[in-house]
């Protein structure tokens, strides 16, 4: 049997505190608005990451390469690291050999880097048979307050199996 294809994920753009279920969300949510100070995002350099230490194993930080703009992994969280089992650390996403997800991954990227701002996810979808359910804050950073350089995201997934049978 083929696995159904993936659903729209559930977004919400420019989302506030009260649109975050989770507590670890929102307060980094908080924190991060805290060091933008009078800019539309902060830099990577205005964060501590011991700051948010807290939700520090379920955080990504994705590299926005320009001109394309091209992404890649830059750090990802170790609870992330032993859910999937692989490090892509400092690999391009548009390498990844799994195409669906890529495609998935690569369209969100893009839709996040055209409309960035605070952005929560809730999704559910399976994708080159694996099931993929999870929640998500992405947060733009931009070393010069205004274009983004790094998208950072915090991501707690749901405990299910990976493979589908």
């Amino acid at each position: 049997m083929e696995p159904e294809p993936a659903p729209s994920a559930d977004v919400t753009w420019d989302c506030e505190a009260e649109d975050l279920a989770d507590p670890r969300m929102r307060r980094l949510l908080e924190y991060w608005r805290s060091r933008r100070g009078s800019r539309r995002f902060p830099a990577r350099r205005d964060l501590d990451p011991i700051a948010f230490r807290y939700v520090l194993g379920n955080v990504v930080l994705v590299d926005v390469a320009r001109p394309g703009p091209r992404f890649r992994y830059r750090l990802i969280g170790t609870n992330l690291l032993l859910r999937d089992a692989r490090d892509r650390t400092g690999h391009w996403i548009d390498e990844l050999p799994s195409l669906e997800y890529r495609r998935t991954v690569l369209a969100r990227l893009h839709s996040l880097v055209e409309r960035p701002g605070p952005v929560f996810i809730r999704n559910a979808a399976v994708l080159d048979n694996r099931q993929y359910d999870y929640e998500a804050l992405w947060l733009p950073l931009a070393a010069d307050g205004e274009t983004v350089d790094i998208l950072m995201a915090c991501q707690f997934h749901k405990l299910r199996p990976d493979r589908l049978k």
